[in-house]
């Protein structure tokens, strides 16, 4: 009723803000898609509902300012709401919003702004405190090597030095190294001097993990405003968050459906350090990794805490739940760079089988002249799986090719 011209926009915002369970999930979505980082069928009635929301908060306040009546005014206002003529809709339909689309959206874009042909992803974590980063980088270097990745993944760490929160000696913080070697992580990389982000680090990593949304926003509102870039770039700089999603971290999983799949990836230590808030981090926001400060108090917080029932609980203070978030994301990041190269791979050999054997004499072919062929000309794609798997992936193609020729010849 007393809606000011300089509150207008601020409503619209609020608005836009409620329409997810979490505000800076609505930003960012509103962010992506004025630059085209994502399918935009994924979300858009979210978008055409804030834009006709907005309009009938405009009209109320050109209605207010015309001084008529408030019960008019309401009046007015609802019966354009119901009628229709605004085209707003409060009825449930399939094009209404879907988060787990949505993620899933930006996850197969980044899929395809990976090159698995390298065999490996370098992968750059980016903190604003000297802190976390280096602690993720330590991380994910012990569960790639758990999950015989040591060779395939190779993950380093950068501060945003022009941020508050940096500090002015670029040495490791001594609460740092104290997590790291309490993770049992290589005293090496903990202790190492940080190193300043520089936006050339976008083209020489294949992947730029964020710690959170303002890292984030600040590192893409730095590159050029063209459409084309922020969409390439924005594809390959993700929150850390994100991978604690399974619609994201297993876009391309075809393994067994596990809700333990990233608890599975970790070493026992490990493991028993994030179990008790796997639940709960399932789809948390990056403000998990936005602790202003850190303190020793908040290191040593007890993982576990006793409930008004007395029943035991996790600790949703201190560094406890920040550690496990870091554990289970740090999973979910290996196993999506895991899963994208096999699936690659994957594609790349099929399409190998397809071009060199699809002809009826082909049928004939044993596995071992077919074989001999493929690693003569492709070793590169045909040397990243055993025998056995080119063995069965060969008689599949067989099996394809005699019902496609089959059709031909019904036909």
């Amino acid at each position: 009723r007393h809606c000011s011209t300089t509150q207008h926009s601020a409503w619209s915002a609020c608005l836009l803000r409620s329409s997810t369970s979490n505000g800076k999930l609505a930003h960012r979505i509103e962010s992506d898609a004025q630059v085209g980082n994502y399918d935009t069928r994924a979300v858009p009635p979210l978008m055409t509902h804030t834009k006709k929301i907005y309009s009938i908060l405009h009209l109320f306040l050109r209605i207010q300012e015309s001084k008529m009546s408030h019960s008019v005014t309401v009046i007015l206002v609802f019966a354009l709401m119901f009628s229709g003529s605004l085209g707003l809709s409060f009825r449930n339909n399939k094009d209404s919003f879907s988060l787990s689309d949505y993620q899933r959206a930006r996850a197969e874009e980044t899929c395809k702004s990976l090159d698995a042909s390298r065999f490996h992803f370098q992968i750059l974590f980016v903190d604003n405190n000297n802190f976390h980063g280096r602690i993720v980088e330590g991380v994910m270097a012990r569960v790639a090597e758990y999950n015989d990745a040591l060779f395939t993944l190779f993950p380093s760490s950068a501060t945003l030095d022009s941020s508050r929160k940096a500090p002015l000696d670029a040495a490791a913080p001594d609460a740092a190294v104290a997590i790291c070697d309490s993770l049992g992580l290589c005293s090496t990389r903990s202790r190492d001097f940080g190193t300043s982000f520089d936006l050339s680090y976008l083209d020489e990593y294949d992947l730029v993990i964020a710690m959170d949304d303002d890292i984030r926003t600040f590192i893409l509102g730095s590159l050029p405003a063209e459409d084309e870039k922020q969409r390439y770039y924005g594809s390959k700089c993700r929150l850390l968050s994100e991978f604690l999603s399974v619609d994201f971290y297993a876009i391309s999983h075809t393994g067994t459906d596990s809700d333990d799949i990233l608890l599975d990836m970790l070493e026992a230590d490990l493991r028993e350090a994030a179990a008790p808030f796997s639940a709960l981090l399932r789809e948390a926001s990056s403000d998990v990794f936005s602790m202003d400060s850190i303190s020793w108090k908040d290191i040593f917080e007890p993982r576990m805490v006793l409930s008004e029932t007395g029943a035991a609980v996790p600790n949703n203070q201190g560094w406890p739940k920040v550690e496990a978030s870091i554990l289970l994301a740090t999973a979910g990041l290996t196993r999506f760079c895991l899963d994208t190269m096999d699936a690659q791979l994957e594609m790349a050999f099929r399409n190998l089988l397809d071009l060199h054997f699809c002809q009826k004499e082909h049928l004939e072919y044993s596995f071992d002249q077919a074989d001999e062929q493929l690693r003569k000309g492709s070793l590169s794609v045909s040397g990243y799986f055993s025998p056995e798997q080119r063995r069965t992936r060969f008689q599949q193609h067989l099996e394809r090719l005699r019902l496609r020729l089959s059709e031909i010849e019904e036909e």
